[in-house]
């Protein structure tokens, strides 16, 4: 009964119990009585009234955390107190800072136990988080504070430096080895007049590695 009445919270119950069994078991280990049993008080005809099998319920929960990280970000690009640079700052460094405080909660995506949440983070890193990238570097080409011909290209580019190279969910850098990888990726941008690893942002991004254990 309290599902019909309160569909989304229950929806919300079932997802949050499959995010933290994503986690710690990996997505192929987890089936959904796991879910079932790790509620308590739902039947698996509940839960397969709200999602129609373990792979709909992984999409659900890789479309949550991806709305509610661009939810933030388009509140940003949004903000024409900015420039193009600055939204793209700002983008960065609050991505990270989410980074962080995932680690903070443990709820990290470990896309490692996961390779079919590792497949949905790339489609979206190339997809949604890309378009919303292409709006600020055009915002940015409009008022001269980016400068490049291939907006799409380059909002991918980053994307795949943070979200894939530098993503200590998707690989553990040894201190000496992401310092070098952090100046080779600020040197490359620089080199094309695209200044987005500010001190800033490195720090945030070192901060970001001694919580998650891999700068030591």
């Amino acid at each position: 009964m309290a599902r019909n009445k309160y569909p989304e919270i229950t929806v919300n119950r079932i997802l949050d119990t499959a995010m933290k069994l994503f986690m710690t078991k990996g997505y192929e280990h987890t089936t959904v009585q796991d879910i079932i049993n790790e509620l308590g008080d739902l039947s698996k005809g509940a839960i397969y009234h709200h999602f129609k099998s373990k792979e709909d319920i992984m999409g659900a929960v890789n479309n949550r955390m991806l709305k509610q990280g661009l939810g933030s970000m388009q509140t940003i690009a949004a903000d024409n107190s900015l420039t193009g640079i600055e939204k793209l700052h700002k983008v960065l460094l609050f991505s990270i800072s989410s980074a962080k405080q995932e680690a903070i909660d443990s709820i990290m995506p470990s896309f490692m136990k996961n390779p079919q949440l590792l497949a949905l983070h790339m489609r979206d890193t190339l997809g949604s988080a890309s378009n919303l990238f292409v709006g600020i570097i055009e915002d940015g080409l409009r008022d001269c504070s980016i400068h490049t011909s291939q907006p799409r290209e380059l909002s991918q580019m980053i994307l795949l430096c943070f979200n894939v190279w530098i993503n200590p969910w998707m690989y553990s850098w040894k201190p000496e080895e992401i310092k070098n990888i952090v100046v080779f990726i600020k040197n490359t941008f620089e080199q094309i007049d695209i200044p987005i690893m500010t001190p800033e942002i490195i720090k945030a991004l070192e901060e970001l590695y001694a919580i998650t254990g891999n700068e030591k």
